[in-house]
């Protein structure tokens, strides 16, 4: 638009005149919607297109209707006054909140610009000098613009220099936020393991009497039987066989009880959900018995795969039948449910309890971090088995049932097409 601008008389007036303006009219808007994308506040294209027609259509008609060349001057003037003082007040907002010097760069090269175009709208006012006029004012115009591109330009690279060194100290700082996020929720859902375990320490140590029991039994009876020559050798075996079965359990005890306790690094593959719903029963059926709680599980017949990580997915089922438990102790039908669906290519495992159900106010706060209703509770169990579930693509949800009680619904991406067979 300068340039052209300079050329007036050496080139056709429709491109020193009516041309530059269009240039510097579209120019300034294009100012304006950068730092208004900076802001997260961008003008709609089909405004600014209808602005740039609007100008010029009463441009033209003031140039070449009216031919009043002093007006068409004034309104070239004003506008781009306008325009370039709001570029200097968005330009100084960004600078002031985020204490930008290229902002700020920006904002002083486009306040004397605007003072240039005020100084030449007073000065055609009074002399009745064109725009183009090869006056003092025009060049002082000239020089000013010409300023405003080479600094205000660099203002406008240093801002987003600025902006993209900003994204990357964001992105750094968020991804060292979620690896310690994730390293301090691992450690915390150990803990919380390790404290399920630790409150069921008397019913896993009767499970595991029992088997060790039975092996002391058989072991002491098939000493006496060889001592006094009763027992052939079928009668030796069959007593062996049950001494092999009865250590393998407790061994199985064992090693389901030293994984869900021991840290371990998330590690996802294809679970059986109805096989590992199972496994969580074997850990809590000591306490289920002792507390006379009737626990019914789907059919050991179904299957239903999830990808998930299966220590973590076994603390969700643990953490809600373990609370099922607790709350049906004040109930006389003391009564526990597991069903297995699937909908929707999702894996559903909803567990019903004959417990009082929960109450409104604890129903909007039950599974925040640190709420319980528990003397003892950390409010910290519902909260990380919320989070393992949004982390395996799914969801824990928590309501009252139709009939009494409370239902916990746990939804899973599956891999195992149609339905639970």
């Amino acid at each position: 638009a300068v340039i052209l601008a300079g050329l007036y008389g050496k080139v056709p007036e429709w491109a020193t005149v009516s041309l530059a303006n269009l240039i510097l009219l579209i120019a300034h808007l294009a100012r304006i919607q950068s730092l208004r994308l900076d802001l997260g506040k961008p003008w709609r294209m089909r405004w600014m297109l209808a602005a740039v027609l609007i100008f010029m259509l009463v441009f033209e008609f003031l140039n070449y209707g009216l031919q009043d060349y002093l007006l068409r001057a004034r309104l070239s003037s004003a506008t781009s006054f306008g325009l370039v003082t709001y570029i200097v007040i968005l330009a100084w907002r960004i600078g002031h909140n985020e204490n930008s010097r290229s902002a700020q760069w920006i904002a002083g090269v486009y306040a004397l610009v605007a003072m240039s175009m005020l100084f030449r709208f007073f000065s055609i006012q009074s002399t009745g000098s064109s725009i183009l006029t090869d006056g003092s004012t025009a060049k002082v115009v000239a020089f000013v613009l010409l300023l405003s591109s080479v600094i205000g330009h660099f203002g406008y690279v240093g801002l987003a220099l600025d902006r993209s060194m900003r994204r990357e100290l964001k992105a750094a700082a968020d991804l060292a936020r979620d690896e310690e996020n994730h390293r301090l929720g691992a450690q915390i859902a150990q803990l919380d393991r390790q404290r399920s375990l630790g409150e069921m320490s008397a019913s896993l140590g009767h499970e595991l009497n029992q088997p060790l029991t039975a092996v002391l039994s058989n072991a002491q009876v098939a000493k006496r039987g060889l001592e006094m020559g009763r027992f052939d050798s079928e009668q030796i075996n069959e007593f062996l066989d049950k001494i092999i079965a009865n250590t393998k359990r407790a061994s199985q005890i064992i090693e389901r009880i030293r994984g869900f306790i021991r840290p371990t690094t998330v590690h996802r593959k294809q679970v059986d959900l109805n096989l590992l719903i199972h496994d969580v029963a074997m850990l809590v059926a000591d306490e289920a018995d002792r507390n006379k709680v009737a626990l019914t599980l789907p059919p050991a017949n179904q299957s239903l795969s999830i990808s998930a990580d299966p220590i973590q997915i076994s603390q969700i089922i643990l953490n809600v039948i373990h609370n099922a438990i607790q709350a049906v102790m004040q109930s006389p039908l003391r009564k526990i449910s597991v069903e297995l669906t699937y909908q929707d290519e999702m894996a559903i495992v909803r567990i019903f309890d004959s417990g009082p159900g929960l109450a409104p106010e604890v129903l909007s706060q039950i599974g925040k971090p640190f709420f319980t209703t528990k003397v003892e509770g950390l409010g910290m169990g519902l909260s990380i088995s919320r989070s393992i579930a949004e982390q395996h693509g799914g969801k824990l949800t928590l309501a009252n049932g139709d009939n009494g009680g409370a239902v916990v619904t746990l939804t899973l991406p599956a891999i195992t097409p149609g339905v639970v067979q």
